[in-house]
């Protein structure tokens, strides 16, 4: 991980595509400490204090950003690559997955909740344990957002 000083950017701002497939600039900085500072104007970030587009970035998938440029990419890298938020992102990257995954199984059992109401119940057991490991990994990854905001 390079520090601060060593980033040729920071912060560094990429656009990605909003649900309406206008450009959503989500601006990425180092600050002190090492931590990452993101911001993005969905409005899920502005009602939850954080967003998938943060999570997208940081895990370094770039299908949404718009006019992609290797540079930029190679940028913001350099900025979450070994960051603790890099970690916790994909952390909650894998517990929304198997929070869906989860889900999809319930869902694909319950036309026999008659006959084998046991397998619903796992199935329902499952996507409960899967929706607390997720909020636990949400209100990990947000609390390291909120420390990089105060770190100014």
């Amino acid at each position: 991980m390079l520090t601060r000083s060593e980033l040729p950017e920071n912060p560094v701002v990429l656009a990605l595509a909003g649900e309406d497939g206008r450009p959503l600039p989500v601006e990425v900085e180092r600050v002190r400490g090492g931590l990452v500072r993101m911001r993005c104007g969905c409005g899920e970030n502005a009602a939850q204090g954080w967003c998938r587009h943060q999570v997208e970035l940081l895990c370094l998938r770039y299908d949404r950003v718009l006019g992609r440029d290797p540079e930029l990419e190679f940028q913001l890298e350099d900025i979450v690559m070994g960051t603790p938020l890099a970690d916790l992102a994909d952390e909650l990257d894998l517990a929304a997955a198997e929070h869906a995954q989860a889900w999809k199984a319930l869902e694909a059992c319950r036309g026999a909740a008659e006959r084998h109401p046991g397998a619903v119940a796992e199935r329902a057991a499952d996507l409960a344990d899967a929706a607390r490991r997720l909020d636990v990994a949400v209100a990990r990854f947000r609390k390291r957002l909120a420390a990089a905001d105060a770190a100014q």
